[in-house]
């Protein structure tokens, strides 16, 4: 009775209580609105990628392979300028497929859609595949890839496509920074991870860009952009491919003298 008393007593407290349910009402309405805008969106998003990964692809992988045919066919009537011409053409296509790859693979594990494949894996194997991988960039450079990797090195398990790309991405940057010297690439297994470190005689690091060179289109400060292309997506993949994988990586480096990469992802050991 004393409630009901004081609610009569105080009318403007039910109109307010129900102005307060009303803005509740009208947020929850305007939320419901943005999620439904945010799907949209998100929808548009993942056609983009979908698009630009059919309409640019295919038609990029057929203009490589046109190029490769008239490179190595039999066509004397090529000049070498001409022939010089193709072979940068080829090596601006080659790059141009890479960088989409590597946004179509960074779209892919953001969205959750890149899954782990276990499987055995040659490691041995693997690097000299990714050596074999960079020799067109190597070009006329002086430089040379050493392994120290021991001859009984063990058959393990892990998702052995991500493996090679890190190794290739990694390997691929390495050459990219040394003008000349070598890269060595040393691996052990310890403790059921794999531990793998790729060192460079090349430019280096500064320790001002050292924090920033796993951020996405991140790149080296002027002058340096004018001598090194890229789009600044391939150590921003190698961290996340690695995350996905339960691993982790490091670097260290000193201008001047070069630069080493460490990482390590959990394994499966199987002889």
């Amino acid at each position: 009775q004393r409630a009901a008393a004081a609610d009569h007593a105080d009318p403007g407290k039910g109109e307010e209580l129900l102005k307060l349910s009303e803005a509740l009402f009208a947020q929850d309405i305007e939320l419901l609105r943005n999620n439904e805008k945010l799907g949209k969106i998100e929808k548009l998003k993942n056609d983009f990628i979908e698009k630009m990964s059919r309409e640019l692809r295919t038609p990029l992988n057929r203009m490589i392979e046109a190029i490769i045919s008239v490179l190595t066919g039999e066509n004397d009537t090529l000049s070498a300028a001409s022939q010089g011409s193709l072979r940068a053409a080829l090596d601006d296509g080659t790059a141009f497929l890479r960088t989409l790859q590597n946004i179509l693979d960074l779209w892919r594990l953001k969205q959750g859609e890149l899954p782990v494949e276990i499987q055995d894996l040659n490691f041995r194997e693997t690097v000299a595949e990714a050596i074999f991988s960079v020799q067109d960039q190597i070009g006329d450079k002086a430089l040379a890839i050493e392994q120290r990797i021991d001859a009984r090195f063990p058959k393990i398990r892990t998702d052995l496509t991500k493996v090679s790309q890190i190794l290739f991405l990694l390997l691929d940057n390495a050459v990219k920074f040394t003008p000349r010297g070598r890269i060595e690439i040393a691996a052990r297994v310890a403790e059921s991870r794999l531990h793998c470190e790729i060192r460079d005689t090349g430019i280096g690091i500064c320790p001002d860009d050292r924090q920033y060179i796993f951020d996405e289109f991140y790149q080296l400060a002027e002058p340096a952009t004018r001598r090194y292309h890229g789009a600044g997506l391939g150590l921003t993949l190698v961290r996340d491919l690695l995350v996905l994988l339960g691993g982790e990586i490091s670097v260290s480096s000193e201008v001047g003298t070069g630069s080493c990469f460490a990482f390590s992802v959990p394994v499966q050991v199987i002889g």
